[in-house]
């Protein structure tokens, strides 16, 4: 019986692999232009930095967290075992505080690729592995609404430096954390008695974490917020000052946005400036990426320090690699994979491979992409198309003539001329003919 993948889950093959590189070298190329350094955490944590992070009535951690089975110790708390991570913000502040970096930083600038998990029902744009690239920017100077222009700009920039184009970004702001539980109170004061023909699951979302509501996909419960006019109400004078500079940072760099009052995302640990970013092309999960302000999550998290009475701040955002990829194909410019060799030897006759071998062993010594036909005794015609599959740019020759001479033969693949080369510089005279192309 043949075995596939686990549900939820995919293989990135060659094929296809090219287009991760150019997400992946895209954005290690704009970090770099922006200060931030490379962080890599466990694929799985402890499984309460999720829950006390993320929050207990948040989604991820009622209905995605896809813990791992383990024997538990007699007495552990509910919160002993592991979780594969479903988000990279969490293990990131978890590190930031185990490695006390805020010692040595005023501001750390910090960013991540890699696979991330949800335990809920597989659907197009939205596995059980997924992938992100994210970024987050930690410390004592990460305090300022200028900050926050920034990083959304730096997403903003990564798509378009994708390739992708007609996205689009809204932003909100959650206040301060007082300001954050003004605007709950409100809402289920709003709210109250409206939702009573509402399903069991928004008058759950209602009792557990109100601001769910304002994005929920139920006809019913959107068509009951969209009567409440939210505005900027939940905003104190220091709250709405906060965000005026966030605007105006991102009018400077002339980023485009709009101000969407019933963006909240779905996670606790957010405090004032959120953003998402959206491609209407790619349907129901039509989300890019998305991040904001987490200020407090440090702390909350057992990190901070006593010798500096100021906050530590954080702000930063994640962007899945999927849905990238899928948008791009949708909008046509998805990278086309090429396999390609600088160099292809062709064994004249089956008694020539063992030449043919030492001279492939001699061409990668001299930092050539070189290869050969393993398949014992294969014919010139296979060899040659086999050379093609590769995408070789050059063939080798080893005939009867060229070693009886000391030579090669050798064919440009793209021009067809063929030309004869002293076999010891053959690297050399490869090697200066590469350069050409």
């Amino acid at each position: 019986m043949k075995i596939s993948s686990p549900r939820g889950t995919s293989d990135i093959l060659p094929c296809h692999i090219a287009e991760w590189h150019q997400l992946e070298t895209t954005a290690r190329t704009l970090f770099k232009t922006y200060g931030y350094s490379e962080i890599r955490t466990p694929v799985f944590e402890d499984t309460g930095l999720f829950k006390r992070s993320l929050g207990e009535s948040t989604e991820v951690v009622n209905k995605q967290l896809l813990e791992i089975k383990s024997q538990r110790a007699e007495g552990a708390s509910d919160d002993a075992g592991f979780a594969l991570r479903p988000e990279g913000t969490a293990p990131v502040v978890r590190a930031y505080n185990q490695y006390d970096l805020g010692r040595e930083e005023f501001l750390s600038k910090l960013f991540y690729m890699g696979p991330m998990f949800r335990g809920e029902r597989p659907q197009k744009g939205r596995l059980r592995e997924f992938h992100q690239i994210g970024a987050e920017a930690i410390g004592r100077g990460a305090n300022h609404p200028l900050l926050d222009a920034e990083i959304i700009a730096l997403c903003v920039k990564l798509l378009k430096g994708f390739g992708l184009n007609d996205f689009k970004l809204k932003i909100n702001s959650l206040g301060s954390a007082e300001d954050k539980k003004n605007f709950a109170n409100w809402l289920r004061a709003e709210l109250k008695g409206k939702i009573d023909h509402l399903g069991d699951e928004s008058k759950s979302q209602y009792e557990r974490n109100v601001f769910r509501l304002l994005d929920s996909k139920d006809p019913a419960c959107k068509e009951v917020i969209n009567t409440l006019e939210i505005g900027s109400r939940h905003l104190s004078e220091a709250g709405l000052k906060y965000f005026e500079e966030v605007k105006k940072g991102l009018d400077q760099l002339g980023v485009v946005y709009e101000v969407s009052s019933h963006l909240v995302r779905g996670l606790d640990y957010y405090t004032h400036t959120v953003f998402e970013i959206a491609y209407a092309g790619l349907g129901a999960q039509d989300a890019l990426g998305a991040g904001g302000r987490y200020n407090g999550l440090i702390e909350q998290l057992g990190g901070g320090d006593r010798r500096f009475p100021e906050q530590v701040g954080a702000m930063g955002f994640a962007l899945g690699m999927e849905r990238i990829l899928l948008a791009l194909e949708a909008q046509g410019k998805l990278v086309q994979a090429k396999r390609f060799l600088d160099v292809f030897v062709v064994a004249g006759k089956p008694e020539y491979e063992t030449e043919t071998f030492g001279l492939v062993h001699e061409l990668r010594q001299g930092g050539l992409a070189a290869d050969m036909d393993f398949g014992r005794g294969r014919a010139f015609k296979k060899q040659f198309e086999q050379a093609n599959k590769l995408g070789a740019r050059f063939v080798i020759i080893l005939g009867e003539e060229e070693l009886k001479n000391a030579t090669v033969g050798v064919k440009n693949m793209t021009t067809g001329e063929q030309t004869i080369v002293d076999r010891k510089k053959a690297v050399e005279e490869l090697s200066r003919q590469l350069e050409r192309l």
